[in-house]
This record gives structure tokens, C-alpha cells and sequence, in this order.
């Protein structure tokens, strides 16, 4: 949690992420995570850092009632390409609902440039994993963002 070298797993991924607006800076990432954490009146984390991996366990207090749940989140070099297309079409989504949650999936879509199956597949992926949810109809409803980091 101190001073350390900031390294990029994969420079060509953050190098991507940096260009698409998702990353500010290399160095600033662990910092970040400290602030949220301490913002939100979650413990710290615990980093486990190997040869090829980084595994970051997340401990938090959520909702009225008091309890801890374990989210541990493994970055694998050999599969974090696939991972972060997925991630990054799950955050262009978030993005999209930000600025208007009353879009429907084949609006998102056009507004991405995807396919509507291929934002169906992602925004249920989201749905099911606790992160969005749809308020009221699917003319008049509209999108809300539960969790933006699961």
C-alpha cells in the first residue's frame, strides 16, 4: 500500500483504457482504491501479488444491515483480453445509462455502434450480477445503476 514501481500488466490494454478515457494516469490506481474504500467506510483491501497475477480481495459493509461480503477479483495475464473487452463494453454501457436511463437496449446499442444481441447478452450479464436494474416497463421504464464495480 506504499510507494511502489507503477507497472502495467499488460501495457497494451492500459495503454487502451487510457486512450478511451478509463484511465487517468499509470500510479494512481492503489490510491485511488485506498480513498474509495475509505470514502465508503469499507476496510482496505489485500493485495496478493504473483509472478503473472494480481489478486485483490475487497471486503465491504453494505446495505442497512451490517454484513461483510468477499469479492476477490483475479486479473490473469493470459485471460485478462477477453475480460477487458467485456469490462469495457459493460462500462461504455454504464456510461450510456449515466447520461440517459430511459434508453431502451436497442438505442444503447445503436448509440455504441454494437449489435442489440451483443448489448442484450452484456446488459443481462450486468442484470443478473446485481449491477443494473429495470424501473418500471420496457417502453416507460428506465435503467438504474446499482453497483458500479462488481
Amino acid at each position: 500500500m506504499g510507494a511502489h514501481k507503477s507497472r502495467p500488466y499488460n501495457p497494451l490494454i492500459a495503454n487502451t483504457f487510457f486512450r478511451a478515457g478509463f484511465i487517468e494516469a499509470w500510479g494512481r490506481g492503489i490510491e485511488k482504491i485506498k480513498d474509495s474504500c475509505a470514502e465508503a467506510g469499507n476496510p482496505m483491501p489485500e493485495y496478493m501479488v504473483k509472478k503473472e497475477d494480481i489478486m485483490v480481495l475487497f471486503k465491504s459493509i453494505t446495505n442497512r444491515i451490517t454484513q461483510d461480503t468477499t469479492q476477490a477479483v483475479t486479473q490473469d495475464t493470459t485471460q485478462v483480453g477477453i475480460q477487458a473487452i467485456e469490462n469495457l463494453i459493460s462500462m461504455r454501457i454504464m456510461k450510456v445509462i449515466k447520461d440517459n436511463p430511459t434508453l431502451s437496449q436497442s438505442q444503447i446499442a445503436e448509440i455504441l455502434g454494437e449489435k442489440h444481441d451483443t448489448i442484450k447478452y452484456h446488459m443481462r450479464k450486468m442484470r443478473l450480477s446485481g449491477i443494473i436494474a429495470r424501473e418500471g416497463t420496457s417502453q416507460k421504464g428506465k435503467w438504474i445503476i446499482i453497483c458500479e464495480s462488481k
